[in-house]
């Protein structure tokens, strides 16, 4: 054990309790002891990606969106069309469902764990993740060899930044309990709403613990992919009303409410990959669940402003839209995406094909109203949400993402024009603007547009193909998008890892051992708050 100048000195004993030990008396060298469970908490908090989190519907209360097990969730969505998706994934008619499934091992009670939230997120994804976190830390029993002990000694990274954790981080950590808990939130919703639930959770878990008689005042969040968007506008924006001289104020943002936030694969300026989902589907296996093409993915992103929030943001920056005629070639957005690609209409090349939006009006009845909506909520919801947390971090923000070749990822989406034959004319500068100006055409929305060509005599069509993904990432989240927290205010660490899949993120040792790591030093954040032990 380390010394130290306090008067009062709590320590962590074999036996998992507290020893206080103080000397009387500047002459006098006795000690008095007492052992003691601590009664202080500071909720450990995980927020879930997108599709992270089972969802019922509001009207039956029946799972829509259930992910107990990969295979489940894959019987169910395989032979799924546009229609039933747009049906079932309404943000309006749907909520968290909170009865999955629930990994054991942790000695905790299921009844213990379903109220810290555990049945309500994806067991297949983080089942495993979340015991292991519970167990890292609240190994009391083994504090001596445990994973916070062997930080002491073992870095997480070779990479310039993280230290080797400090004796009195980890001794302090202990003088805690550290409880797991999960918020889920409907994907389908915007992230403001989300983060709305977020606080009303937190304020139920501070609530009950303070009610046990314990100490509890702030919260650590640790969010994979767009739970760390929710996280962000909850602590930097969130209207938080609180109370000074009788009079009501309102601050901007739930910061004080929490000691930091651990980031993984948060597409912090948002991921050109959602584009070209919904403009082609979603690539591999996953697209049987997830959408397989621009059809059954448009149905649900036409409709839910959570997705839509993950698209490229202003910060993400210029240019990343790429449609290339030989060596015409035409970079978007110049200054921002909304008006120059999102709210595009009749283009081939923009995000939405209106004729997509609603496969519940086969006569395209609706057509104009639906166009409408998808404007509405892009200015509405997603311009105002990028906007508002743009560049804004908690003060004590860690954050990982991925940088690895063999996950590649879209950073910028190209449309080549495929080659043509020998008698097609060549492109133009002349004519390449009004390709621009056509209507999607033919295509089945897997990465391959077919559009009129009325320049060219030899051929009356054009096809445009989808390029292979070109930047380095996780598969989803591209370098930019991962590394842009670096370097921001708040922001003490934004580390890259190699082999990272962006949906197994808290699967492999390193990347967990980064949020028991980052978790520990926030602890320490406890100092000047209720929650520090004071002297004698």
């Amino acid at each position: 054990m380390c010394t130290t100048e306090r008067i009062l000195k709590p320590q962590v004993l074999d036996d998992g309790s507290v020893h206080y030990a103080s000397t009387t008396s500047l002459s006098d060298n006795s000690i008095a002891v007492c052992h003691m469970v601590p009664d202080r908490v500071i909720p450990v908090i995980f927020v879930p990606g997108i599709m992270g989190t089972n969802l019922k519907s509001s009207e039956s209360g029946d799972p829509v969106w259930l992910i107990d097990s990969a295979l489940g969730l894959a019987t169910d969505w395989a032979f799924a069309g546009a229609a039933t998706r747009k049906t079932l994934l309404d943000p309006r008619l749907t909520e968290v469902f909170p009865e999955g499934k629930i990994y054991s091992g942790t000695g905790q009670t299921e009844s213990e764990l379903r109220w810290r939230g555990w049945g309500e997120v994806a067991r297949s994804s983080y089942g495993k993740w979340l015991v292991w976190l519970e167990n890292a830390l609240n190994d009391v029993d083994s504090c001596k060899t445990g994973l916070r002990a062997q930080l002491l000694e073992k870095l997480i990274s070779d990479e310039n930044g993280p230290t080797l954790l400090k004796i009195e981080e980890v001794e302090l950590s202990y003088m805690y309990q550290l409880p797991v808990h999960v918020v889920g939130y409907n994907w389908l919703q915007s992230n403001k709403a989300s983060s709305e639930r977020l606080a009303s959770k937190i304020d139920e878990f501070v609530a009950k613990y303070c009610a046990q008689g314990k100490v509890c005042e702030k919260v650590i969040l640790v969010t994979h992919s767009m739970g760390g968007l929710v996280a962000r506008y909850y602590s930097e924006v969130l209207p938080n009303n609180k109370s000074n001289n009788q009079e009501d104020q309102v601050i901007a943002g739930c910061r004080d409410n929490v000691l930091g936030i651990v980031h993984g694969v948060m597409p912090a300026t948002g991921s050109a990959t959602a584009y070209k989902r919904v403009k082609a589907g979603t690539e591999g296996i996953a697209g049987y669940v997830l959408g397989a093409d621009a059809a059954e993915i448009t149905a649900v992103f036409a409709q839910a402003p959570g997705a839509l929030q993950l698209l490229p943001s202003t910060e993400y920056g210029s240019g990343w839209l790429k449609i290339q005629d030989g060596e015409s070639i035409q970079a978007l957005p110049h200054s921002e995406p909304y008006t120059e690609i999102y709210i595009q209409e009749k283009k081939w090349w923009a995000l939405v094909d209106e004729s997509l939006i609603n496969p519940l009006d086969p006569e395209k009845v609706f057509i104009t109203k639906d166009w409408g909506k998808i404007v509405e909520l892009i200015r509405e919801e997603v311009y105002p949400f990028h906007n508002s947390i743009a560049n804004a971090y908690h003060n004590q923000t860690f954050a990982f993402f991925g940088d690895d070749p063999k996950h590649a990822t879209w950073g910028d989406v190209i449309w080549k024009r495929k080659a043509r034959r020998f008698f097609e004319s060549k492109a133009s500068e002349n004519t390449f603007p009004d390709l621009l100006q056509q209507p999607p055409g033919k295509g089945k929305g897997t990465g391959t547009y077919t559009i009129v060509d009325p320049y060219n005599k030899s051929s009356s069509t054009a096809k445009f193909v989808l390029q292979a993904p070109n930047e380095n990432g996780d598969g989803t989240v591209p370098v930019r998008s991962g590394r842009s927290p670096f370097g921001k205010p708040g922001v003490q660490m934004c580390l890259a890892f190699s082999g990272v899949d962006h949906e197994s993120a808290y699967k492999k040792e390193t990347q967990k051992l980064f949020a028991l790591w980052a978790i520990t030093k926030l602890v320490d954040r406890v100092r000047g708050t209720s929650l520090e032990y004071q002297e004698c």
